[in-house]
């Protein structure tokens, strides 16, 4: 009996695909926890607000620091390339072997300011992201498909 189990879990190990480290994608929705502020008389009640992936940022530095400044919002690098076909556009950033200072993504969701950050890992090489485009080239506000994401 204990031979089958065995080769079983042996079998699904080996179909399962493999976890690769390396990686990042953006979740594909984000949660938030709105508490309103309540003028005088009035009694909040919070909820939560489920958002869609709409987009991402890859910025140069320190992520604690900019996240955190004042400033508005961090300065995005730009793709290194940038392919249409058909209705879908498709962002490239490259990134050297040895780079030097530190990259990280900013995940953007529709309908929120609230975004989520993380540092890339220095085994990330590329980039990409492919969104849907309308008949003049750009992006909409809302997509009727998700764009798709992957650093590897």
């Amino acid at each position: 009996m204990l031979r089958p189990l065995t080769l079983l879990a042996v079998l699904a190990a080996a179909a399962a695909p493999p976890a690769l480290a390396d990686e990042v994608r953006c979740p594909p929705s984000l949660t938030v926890q709105a508490q309103p502020e309540a003028p005088g008389g009035w009694s909040p009640y919070p909820a939560k607000d489920q958002h869609a992936f709409a987009g991402v940022a890859l910025v140069e530095g320190d992520r604690t620091a900019q996240m955190t400044s004042p400033v508005p919002a961090p300065a995005a690098l730009e793709p290194d390339r940038s392919l249409r076909r058909g209705r879908a556009e498709t962002r490239q950033w490259d990134f050297p072997a040895a780079r030097r200072s530190n990259v990280f993504l900013i995940c953007r969701y529709s309908g929120t300011q609230a975004t989520l950050a993380i540092d890339l890992p220095r085994t990330v090489r590329r980039c990409q992201i492919t969104e849907e485009t309308d008949g003049r080239g750009t992006v909409p506000d809302k997509p009727a498909t998700p764009p798709q994401f992957l650093c590897r």
